[in-house]
């Protein structure tokens, strides 16, 4: 609730102060204004929304060294930046002598706006091996390290390997509701023609697993980030990479 508080309530004022907008030659202005932050805030609020409903009920891990700041729950300083914006421009709009700097706060706040929308639904498809955590889907710790995985993006891809292929195992991960895509047969270790192919942006393995998963030529790219027990996940680089061979 914390996160729609603020449009469930600037959302209808918006909507009175388009049934009060004079006829004055900025009046234009304001209606192009008022409606972009209406049918931003609405998408805002439905994207908050169906995050909270359709998360996985394990903390997804946090990223270092990377920008991945689009999470659908939590705002981040632009969703801060363009509240106090959408705030302060809505409290001057209601005084007649203010009316003009509040439009101008409230104009400054549609591109924020929609930066905001755009960073909470841009896609992001994770990929794990089967095989990572011991490859027994039974276990809680796999079914824990792939709701961390599906925290992480908008889509997550397992991969189970040729050799150890069964139809338990496919058939498990299938019926796991954090799993949204499972590849039968997939490569012991992954390059980015595998990535590129089937639009994966990162490869999600635990801590010391990196080397037996992926090439090389994916740690060049920080591709590859590693989940640590103190919930962090990081890329690894070329130094790292040596170190944990």
């Amino acid at each position: 609730m914390d996160a729609v508080c603020d449009k469930a309530y600037v959302v209808p004022c918006w909507i009175f102060f388009i049934s009060t907008i004079p006829g004055t030659r900025l009046r234009m202005l304001q209606y192009a204004t008022l409606w972009c932050l209406i049918l931003a805030e609405a998408a805002s609020g439905t994207v908050r929304f169906r995050a909270y409903f359709t998360a996985q009920g394990v903390q997804a891990p946090r990223v270092v060294g990377l920008d991945f700041s689009t999470s659908a729950v939590k705002a981040d300083g632009i969703g801060k930046a363009k509240q106090t914006l959408e705030m302060v421009g809505s409290a001057l709009y209601v005084l007649p002598w203010f009316r003009y700097p509040g439009l101008l706060l409230l104009s400054l706040a549609v591109p924020l706006a929609y930066e905001s929308v755009r960073r909470k639904i841009k896609k992001r498809v994770i990929y794990v091996d089967g095989a990572d955590q011991g490859g027994n889907v039974a276990c809680h710790k796999m079914l824990k390290f792939w709701m961390q995985a599906r925290g992480m993006g908008s889509k997550l891809i397992v991969g189970v390997v040729g050799k150890e292929r069964t139809t338990d195992m496919v058939l498990n991960a299938c019926a796991c509701s954090a799993v949204d895509e499972v590849i039968a047969e997939a490569p012991e270790k992954v390059d980015l023609d595998f990535l590129t192919v089937h639009g994966i942006d990162y490869v999600l393995c635990s801590a010391g697993k990196a080397k037996d998963i992926a090439h090389d030529e994916l740690v060049a790219e920080r591709r590859i980030l590693q989940l640590h027990e103190d919930g962090a996940a990081r890329p690894i680089d070329v130094k790292s990479g040596a170190k944990t061979e």
